[in-house]
């Protein structure tokens, strides 16, 4: 098969690069990241908010936020607000 807009030969027996059951280097570390998460929450006595986990972990903000929503998701942490801040702690 030719792509026309760039006159090259494309493989189309070739796998696409998306496979839900593919073990990628991306979800390998989503994965460690959210066992991260849940260690550092069950390890901790009061609710820990974005921030801190951000802190402790070295990640961006944005990342731990996304990761604790899809970990509250799956029914494992429990995440409130208080004001403008998040809070998360164990089931």
């Amino acid at each position: 098969m030719v792509d026309s807009t760039n006159k090259r030969t494309v493989d189309s027996s070739k796998k696409s690069t998306f496979d839900s059951t593919n073990k990628s280097t991306v979800v390998r570390k989503k994965e460690k990241l959210k066992k991260d998460i849940v260690k550092e929450i069950e390890h901790s006595q009061t609710p820990l908010s974005t921030s801190d986990l951000s802190t402790k972990l070295e990640k961006a903000w944005h990342t731990i936020d996304r990761a604790c929503l899809m970990l509250q998701i799956d029914g494992e942490i429990d995440g409130f607000k208080v004001g403008k801040m998040n809070l998360w702690r164990m089931k």
